[in-house]
């Protein structure tokens, strides 16, 4: 990838979800070149000596080489390895480099809006964990991706789009935090196998104990936090499941209604037939019907 830098003007009025992007760019710095390159408009710019302090917020993402990263909310020099993610905040001081014997190469968006400025009020990004280890890697390199292929097609024209990329890192930012993120990493990783084992096992009655202890988490905290983070409780999830793979069949298949409810584990061809109806407004063999009529499948 060629390195690159844009600058866009700060819109007259925040988009809707209250994010804007106003800069973003690629570099590439190899062994013992100099850092930083004298490119950046006077307000970007910096040198070691004096750090910098910017106007917007911006995410760095250090895809290779090590090097070193300081600011005026975290005392010390940090150690910065592959994957890590720096956050720049407004106002804060801090300076950063490669170090010479790796160099480093480094992706960053730089954003401005309320969404930004909330996210800090509600503790989600803080100036004290302006340093997130390695971890996302590869969540953060696609939009990152994504972010440089609309800059390089239309940087002005897809300013919006750009946008929306902001705040997808400032909730892979908040899954980076220490701490008290530990443990929604646990329950994050237990909802998301949830839907792997309920996918896998939808013709199975829906053991919600077992499932919870075969996860590790507790039962209680397994269907409050799938909830919250679903919008759609575990019982109505394993349903739709099961629906949708009904549905499959009756298209799919020459398989008989009794055939289908009982190879999905339901209690009887009239309970799954019930079930059907009430969520989807059409008894099966009714709908299969007007499926073939309609889509001419056989």
């Amino acid at each position: 990838m060629h390195d690159y830098f844009i600058y866009l003007p700060k819109p007259t009025s925040v988009a809707s979800w209250g994010c804007a992007a106003t800069g973003a760019g690629h570099t590439k710095i190899l062994p013992h070149q100099p850092y930083p390159r004298n490119q950046h408009p006077l307000d970007h710019h910096f040198d070691w000596q004096r750090g910098r302090v910017l106007p917007d917020y911006q995410f760095i993402l250090i895809s290779s080489g090590t090097g070193v990263f300081e600011c005026g909310a975290m005392p010390g020099v940090h150690a910065v390895t592959p994957g890590t993610l720096l956050l720049l905040f407004p106002g804060v001081w801090h300076r950063y480099r490669p170090a010479a014997d790796t160099g480093w190469e480094e992706h960053w968006l730089e954003c401005s809006g309320p969404a930004l400025d909330e996210a800090v009020k509600k503790g989600v990004l803080q100036p004290t964990q302006s340093l997130l280890p390695a971890n996302h890697t590869a969540d953060l390199q696609e939009v990152f991706e994504r972010c440089h292929h609309l800059a390089h097609l239309d940087a002005l024209g897809n300013q919006d789009l750009l946008s929306t990329l902001g705040l997808q890192l400032i909730t892979l930012a908040s899954r980076l935090r220490p701490g008290e993120n530990a443990q929604n990493k646990v329950i994050d990783d237990a909802v998301r196998r949830a839907h792997t084992l309920i996918a896998l096992r939808c013709h199975l009655p829906l053991d919600l104990e077992g499932l919870a202890k075969e996860l590790g988490v507790g039962y209680s905290h397994l269907r409050h936090s799938f909830q919250a983070r679903t919008g759609i409780s575990l019982r109505d999830h394993y349903l739709n499941v099961r629906l949708q793979k009904s549905k499959d069949l009756l298209i799919s298949s020459g398989k008989s209604v009794k055939e289908i409810a009982d190879l999905l584990g339901f209690e009887s061809a009239s309970h799954f037939s019930k079930q059907f109806k009430d969520h989807l407004g059409d008894a099966p063999q009714h709908w299969r019907e007007k499926q073939i009529k309609d889509t001419g499948v056989v």
